[in-house]
């Protein structure tokens, strides 16, 4: 009889643990497998985990060692030439908007202007790109892919499933088990990765979520094999079909201060970098709606690593109307998307969020997709609130992976904040004539049928 087989999750962030280890993949794979986390996120991190599957794992805090010079600026000089690269490619100029310059010290500051200068050299040829991307992992440290060894000999997983693959740090995971005869895995962590040049690991299978993005990793990285791409879905769609996670109307307006009586929309907030103007946003969309008080109420949920005070000012002022639902995720260290991690409670939250609202609006969001699930419309914001030669809604709405919404209804737009309530009126009476070609968009962003990703995942990586 074969031995059991051993998956090792590598959980980079709070992110892989909501997206997949609250899924059903640990259900399709505990029965058959020992499981091991790997994560510089604390062990209670993954109490939840724990709790939910009913299941003991083998834990193992990681630290990021430092890239040494030569490795970090061949990887930043590649990214560089890949964003240029896909920018020509694409004929897009808004890919190179994901290249941006740290501040924080003159070491970095230098290193990052070499990396432009070599990558600019390199980004008209692509072999050029693929031989500084192997530059970069022969200069990592031999010292630390050995004892990168050394623990998975001590492991002893068959296979690796590495969350998402934006982390460099995780390199040498990969080719210590490359060494090995490991297999690895990695999934890819959302719709709008793949052209922005954050591709960090080098693994043996890529997990995608659609033929959309199984199309863009064949144009972006014509070097890997077809055979390393599986299309499998994403599980993070999947908790909004399951009706034990639903409450009544009544239980959550009367969890969260809510009138049961008034029709409740969502507004859900961005990040910093991605929404500057968010506030700005939120107080146009507030006072725009405030006269309809009388049977609307709006719920304010904001990114979960956003707990700025941009958005105080408005709450305090509109206290009653505008109730602030937020994240249900772990804030302790301010870390960013890196420190943070979602509680379980949290999908629950969300789920019924998407099942009481009417609809969502926001800049941007794929809360779109998460609304699609319950065949609710999301209402883009496409004007600029405040003037800002670095920043625009329409450069967002440029960016590579808006492409595949292209000729399709897909979302409703705000063009101008004169347009806010006349567009929402137009949602709450009349949804189904409001973007729809929604479920034909995140149809093509996201394998369907939901429900069967976490098992598609769960087949793959063993």
């Amino acid at each position: 009889m074969p031995s059991k087989k051993h998956v090792l999750f590598v959980v980079p962030d709070g992110v892989g643990i909501k997206n997949y280890l609250y899924s059903n993949l640990i259900k399709y794979l505990k029965e058959d497998c020992d499981i091991s986390i790997w994560s510089p996120l604390p062990e209670d991190a993954f109490g939840d985990v724990k709790t939910l599957h009913n299941i003991n794992f083998r834990y193992k805090n990681i630290n990021f060692k430092p890239e040494n010079f030569k490795t970090r600026l061949y990887r930043e000089a590649t990214t560089y030439a890949r964003l240029r690269h896909n920018a020509k490619l694409q004929q897009n100029e808004t890919i190179l908007a994901n290249w941006r310059r740290p501040k924080y010290s003159l070491k970095i500051k230098i290193l990052y202007r070499l990396a432009e200068l070599l990558g600019g050299f390199i980004s008209g040829n692509y072999q050029k790109i693929l031989k500084y991307e192997a530059k970069s992992r022969a200069n990592i440290s031999q010292n630390v892919i050995a004892s990168a060894v050394k623990d998975l000999k001590e492991a002893q997983p068959t296979s690796i499933f590495i969350t998402h693959q934006r982390v460099a740090g995780l390199m040498p995971i990969c080719l210590a088990a490359q060494q090995l005869n490991i297999k690895t895995a990695t999934a890819i962590f959302s719709w709008d990765n793949l052209p922005k040049a954050r591709l960090s690991v080098k693994t043996d299978l890529y997990l995608v979520w659609s033929q959309w993005m199984e199309e863009e990793m064949k144009i972006y990285y014509p070097e890997i094999p077809n055979e390393a791409i599986k299309k499998v879905g994403t599980p993070q769609f999947e908790f909004y079909l399951d009706e034990k996670r639903m409450v009544s109307r009544a239980i959550f307006a009367d969890k969260y201060g809510l009138d049961p009586a008034k029709k409740w929309i969502c507004f859900s907030g961005d990040d910093l970098i991605t929404s500057p103007y968010d506030a700005l946003f939120f107080k146009d969309v507030v006072e725009a709606l405030a006269d309809k008080r009388h049977n609307i109420q709006i719920i304010f949920r904001r990114c979960p690593v956003d707990f700025s005070d941009r958005y105080d000012a408005v709450l305090a002022k509109h206290e009653g109307f505008v109730i602030k639902i937020d994240p249900n995720w772990n804030i302790e260290t301010n870390t960013g998307w890196s420190g943070y991690f979602p509680l379980y409670s949290d999908i629950d939250l969300q789920v019924n969020l998407v099942k009481h609202c009417e609809l969502v609006i926001n800049l941007g969001s794929t809360m779109a997709h998460d609304f699609t699930t319950h065949n609710k419309p999301c209402l883009y914001l496409n004007y600029n609130p405040s003037v800002d030669p670095d920043w625009s809604t329409e450069m967002i709405y440029k960016f590579q992976h808006f492409r595949s919404m292209n000729g399709l209804d897909a979302v409703g737009w705000i063009n101008d904040k004169s347009e806010i309530k006349t567009v929402v009126n137009a949602a709450l009476n009349n949804p189904n004539e409001i973007a729809e070609d929604k479920l034909e968009w995140m149809k093509k962003v996201v394998q369907y049928p939901l429900d069967e990703s976490a098992a598609n995942i769960a087949k793959t990586i063993v």
